[in-house]
């Protein structure tokens, strides 16, 4: 009788503890399991990088203006120019001919006009004489002016100091101006360059001049850096584009840079001291609102906000946040208003 008794209380025992374990388990599996983040403010500067090429601030295309024989070329590329040098010549035997013919040419047209002048003073040349000798004086001056341009001509001459970055000039050879793809001389101002960009509509009204730029060489093996400043903002697209075209002066430019070289560059174009960015994975939407959620005593809490701006996978966000608050990022999918939640690692 006391085996049976025991026995009963045994099971009994038994079927207790199995119930208070089923329904310990359900109470937990009622906790939603989520993982959470502390969210604190912090500065961030806004930067927009692109990728632009070198060229000169100031740049001469030169050719001769009239045809002739290449009689002498006095440098070569990479050869540093003071104004006023002579790059090269032409034979100018028949432009010195002319020239001086033209002088003389006007210097007795010039005593024609005088002589005419006095005669006509005293009325004794009609004034249709005097007018004749005036176009006379006119067309030789004309002459003289045109036949001294061709003779100065035949000298190709540096317009400022620079470096010779192209030449394609040879003795003997025949030179005749036409439009070609590449001018046969190419003058370079190499201590002062720039980096010229395109930028998109929607970057540029965040351009300015004055503002500083970082310039990088492409390889990233090269930890070189060149700092430069933004000199001109285009107003007008270019071309058959929607972008525009900016310049940045290069501050401290080296021997390695060359004209047409790729470079990347990065602008700081705004700052703030105290932001909010998450991912965006974070932000959840409900209707035509967007929110987070965050917890409170185990307890969530919708907090809705507004995206201000995206920068890669994370978005800058304004709506009721301080520093400190608590935001799920984990989990944040199933949970509901009124859902218990466990935080978990």
């Amino acid at each position: 009788m006391k085996k049976i008794v025991l026995n009963i209380i045994i099971i009994l025992f038994y079927g207790c503890s199995s119930s208070y374990g089923d329904e310990n388990e359900k109470k937990i599996e009622k906790q939603i399991p989520v993982r959470t983040k502390v969210l604190m403010p912090k500065k961030y500067v806004k930067e927009i990088k692109g990728t632009g090429k070198i060229k000169s601030a100031q740049q001469a295309n030169l050719m001769f203006e009239v045809p002739g024989k290449i009689v002498s070329v006095n440098c070569k590329i990479g050869d540093y120019l003071e104004k006023g040098d002579i790059i090269a010549s032409l034979k100018n035997d028949v432009y010195k001919a002319k020239f001086q013919l033209a002088e003389n040419a006007l210097n007795k047209a010039n005593r024609d006009l005088k002589n005419i002048e006095r005669l006509f003073k005293s009325n004794a040349v009609s004034e249709d004489e005097y007018l004749n000798a005036k176009l006379g004086q006119n067309n030789a001056k004309s002459n003289f002016i045109t036949a001294k341009y061709a003779f100065e001509s035949t000298d190709l001459i540096a317009p400022f100091s620079g470096t010779v970055t192209h030449i394609n000039l040879q003795i003997g050879e025949l030179f005749s101006p036409a439009p070609v793809p590449l001018p046969p001389v190419i003058i370079s101002k190499m201590d002062d360059l720039q980096l010229e960009a395109n930028i998109s509509s929607k970057e540029i009204m965040s351009f300015k001049n004055g503002q500083k730029a970082t310039i990088k060489y492409p390889e990233s093996n090269t930890n070189i850096e060149l700092s430069g400043v933004i000199s001109e903002v285009g107003y007008v697209p270019l071309t058959m584009s929607n972008s525009y075209k900016i310049n940045i002066d290069i501050q401290n430019p080296n021997e390695k840079l060359r004209l047409g070289m790729m470079m990347n560059f990065s602008v700081e174009v705004s700052e703030a001291d105290s932001v909010y960015m998450i991912s965006n994975r974070f932000i959840l939407k409900e209707k035509n609102n967007q929110f987070i959620w965050s917890i409170s005593n185990d307890k969530p809490k919708k907090v809705y906000v507004k995206i201000s701006e995206l920068i890669n996978d994370k978005m800058i966000v304004v709506g009721d946040l301080y520093p400190g608050i608590e935001i799920i990022t984990d989990g944040l999918r199933r949970v509901e208003k009124e859902s218990k939640l466990r935080v978990i690692e």
